[in-house]
């Protein structure tokens, strides 16, 4: 005899997407939710902190420290890709950056035969989730659970502001607004100065419900299927393993490394790569794991004339506490705000009809700025112009390699492996220097740090992507929305030939919505949240409907 169901809906993954799919799901009361989160529900006053997302990314605590495999066109090097493994996923552990996305990119998921998913049919779902008091309301959303806020100017951000209008890169006040190019001040999912992820924004909120149950320490091991249908879960938790069974569906928002990980583990997915670990195959599935692609960010290094970095702050035990106390009483100055304040979304050729990078200042300086481990502040005033290309076309994948469950998945970024990106990231690296050259940037600076002004041509601008490149924790696309043949999930993210099974998360972009991923992310879970309303309410009786 079949075990009864224990709920409605299990979420697995309690990060930007699950968070919403579990709080949304939870808020009308017909319907019990069990959301599964693997890391704790920690808080750690360095989750809170905004500048403290840097210091996070050095320990151990609420990640997953995962790597690629060796990168043949970054000199081979294993890039450190982390994920958060803390309730808010990585919500609770990113730099809070908040961009929507190009619109013109939703437009082109639509063309790709992704019906409902142009900018004009997900702009009512970006704004649902946000709360901006200072955007324009027929665009930017109110009543939203995530506060956004605009980070204040300071002298380099001001500066670069400033370079970006005088080398021709409009002014954008709102870059999540009615136009996306230009250069603006940045914003970001903070509220007087604290991070408000998806724990804070959407699970804080809903503890108090009867029919919502969060399980830390919750680590899925594989999704239950009987009959071509999607059950339940199996997962891990304080040295037992359990079960949790799902009278209407599972939902799958464990991330774009890990969501491709728990399918193939649950026999969904490739059989020749499936079989030869031992698994059985429930459903193939080509796709799963592939098209996974990332922002791959490089620094222009600078010394600084003026000590306005945070290189001088941080190496001076007075100033670094004079910091700490103003943010102690202002929730005000460098601890409120990542280390950007200012971006630009902009052209490298002025032909283009589009931006093709991302320009952002960095107010400090290092000589490996994303060591896993430790961060070398240089030992001058420094800062760096980082920038990637906003639409990367090497695709690489994540696989599982074992069959144990325990055992990190095999990733394979492939940065650079397609042409256009090596070109677009030398081309923003030029632009980055045509930025320091301009007058309100050129008076602060002493010298270009790295990688020099001797590093000139194409050969040399690329070697240094290669050398000192590292990932913008964006990694998107491994289990694809779409109508292919290698789409994982179709245009209501269900899982293609299994019933009850649906997956929400940056890993069904069907390409790189442009900059950050965390507000599309934010959006992809009420969405999802949406259409399992509307199928419960199709599929309502008169008895549910009481």
């Amino acid at each position: 005899m079949a075990e009864a169901p224990e709920c409605d809906y299990v979420v697995v993954g309690g990060g930007s997407a699950g968070s919403a799919v579990a709080a949304r799901l939870s808020e009308s009361g017909r319907f019990k939710v069990v959301l599964l989160e693997a890391g704790d529900d920690d808080r750690w006053i360095w989750f809170r902190v905004p500048l403290g997302a840097g210091f996070v990314l050095l320990k151990q605590r609420g990640m997953w420290r995962f790597q690629t495999e060796p990168e043949p066109h970054m000199a081979g090097r294993r890039m450190f890709w982390p994920r958060g493994r803390v309730l808010g996923g990585s919500s609770t552990i990113n730099g809070m950056l908040w961009v929507r996305g190009e619109p013109a990119e939703y437009d082109h998921w639509r063309e790709l035969g992704n019906r409902g998913w142009g900018y004009a049919d997900i702009l009512p779902f970006l704004k649902r989730v946000e709360s901006d008091p200072q955007g324009d309301p027929v665009v930017r959303g109110r009543e939203g659970p995530v506060p956004i806020d605009r980070y204040g100017s300071e002298t380099l951000g001001d500066a670069f502001h400033a370079a970006c209008v005088q080398a021709g890169i409009p002014a954008n006040p709102d870059y999540n607004g009615a136009s996306y190019e230009g250069v603006g001040y940045l914003q970001s999912n903070t509220r007087n100065g604290l991070r408000m992820g998806g724990r804070e924004s959407y699970l804080d909120p809903a503890r108090g419900r009867a029919n919502l149950d969060i399980r830390t320490g919750a680590r899925a091991r594989r999704i239950l299927v009987e009959g071509g249908r999607a059950v339940g879960v199996e997962y891990a938790t304080a040295g037992a393993t359990r079960r949790v069974r799902a009278a209407r569906a599972v939902i799958l928002s464990a991330g774009a490394v890990q969501s491709p990980q728990l399918l193939e583990l649950s026999g969904i997915g490739d059989p020749a790569r499936l079989k030869p670990l031992g698994i059985d195959v429930v459903h193939a599935l080509p796709g799963v794991g592939e098209n996974c692609r990332d922002h791959l960010h490089t620094r222009v290094s600078f010394e600084c004339r003026r000590p306005v970095t945070l290189n001088d702050i941080l190496r001076n035990p007075l100033r670094k506490l004079m910091m700490g106390a103003r943010y102690v009483l202002t929730r005000g100055g460098h601890m409120a705000a990542c280390t950007a304040q200012v971006h630009a979304l902009a052209k490298t050729d002025p032909s283009l009809d589009r931006p093709d990078v991302k320009i952002q200042m960095h107010n400090l300086s290092a000589a490996d700025p994303r060591h896993p481990t430790e961060l070398r502040l240089d030992e001058f005033p420094g800062f760096g112009i980082g920038s990637f290309a906003l639409r990367p076309y090497s695709t690489g994948s994540v696989h599982i390699g074992s069959a144990d469950p325990e055992a990190p998945p095999t990733i394979v970024a492939n940065y650079l492996a397609d042409e256009r990106d090596r070109r677009t990231s030398i081309a923003g690296l030029r632009l980055a220097r045509r930025l320091a050259q301009q007058p309100a940037l050129r008076e602060l600076i002493v010298r270009e740090v790295r990688p020099g002004p001797d590093a000139d041509s194409d050969e040399a601008l690329l070697e240094h992507v290669a050398k000192l490149g590292a990932t913008s924790y964006h990694p998107i696309g491994s289990c694809k929305m779409g109508v292919d043949a290698m789409a994982v999930v179709d245009p209501e993210l269900r899982v293609h030939g299994l019933r009850g099974l649906r997956v929400a998360d940056a890993s069904i972009m069907p390409t790189m919505v442009s900059s950050n991923t965390n507000a599309p992310s934010f959006m992809i879970g009420e969405r999802c949240a949406q259409f399992l309303l509307d199928e419960a309410r199709a599929n309502a009786t008169p008895e549910d409907m009481r």
